[in-house]
């Protein structure tokens, strides 16, 4: 799939706009693969969001909040990143702070308010099982589970990424395998109904 550039169109001020613009231009000094993944994320996400009729403002909320998902990836050395996904337990804990990493760096900004925590709980799993507070089921910020399918899919199922893991082909079943379990169920039905190229 082609990566469709986000043009920043949210309803928001100036300065957030100038300040997601900065964070995106890092991100792609940084790893252009992160930048690239974000793009198509946010994608995926805003898809997934409207076919699940989320209100407009929402939508774009997730959007923002997709685009910055793995923004507390500055913070990890490229030397770890392109051992993604294959970790050793030290490497593994340093991936995992990520999480927090992204939600502490929009934490002072006004107008990321509303996405921090999409951005905190974008690696909670449905059942529980995930990181890094463990939240179960509709506990988990709507935003956050939709980012989780995405996120997953174009991390280990999309063809077109480098870090292709799962076959294309069976992308499908495995996602749908792990509804209920990894992912909100309703997020993967509306995934497979608004993203025509699975």
């Amino acid at each position: 799939m082609i990566t469709i550039p986000q043009f920043l169109d949210f309803p928001t001020d100036t300065d957030a706009k100038e300040v997601v613009s900065l964070f995106l231009r890092l991100m792609e000094l940084k790893n252009h693969d992160l930048f690239l993944h974000s793009q198509q994320v946010a994608n995926y996400a805003v898809a997934a969001a409207a076919k699940m009729g989320l209100p407009r403002n929402e939508v774009n909320c997730i959007k923002m909040a997709a685009l910055l998902h793995d923004i507390g990836q500055l913070a990890i050395s490229n030397t770890i990143l392109s051992k993604y996904p294959y970790f050793n337990t030290r490497e593994q804990a340093a991936y995992r702070r990520h999480c927090m990493a992204g939600a502490s760096m929009l934490e002072n900004i006004p107008a990321f308010g509303h996405i921090r925590k999409i951005v905190l709980h974008h690696h909670e799993n449905w059942d529980g099982s995930g990181y890094p507070r463990r939240l179960k089921g509709v506990n988990i910020p709507i935003g956050s589970r939709i980012i989780a399918v995405c996120n997953f899919y174009d991390r280990k199922c999309n063809p077109c990424t480098r870090q292709w893991v799962i076959a294309g082909s069976k992308s499908p079943q495995v996602i749908k395998d792990m509804a209920g379990t990894k992912f909100d169920p309703d997020v993967v039905q509306a995934f497979f109904e608004s993203v025509s190229t699975i």
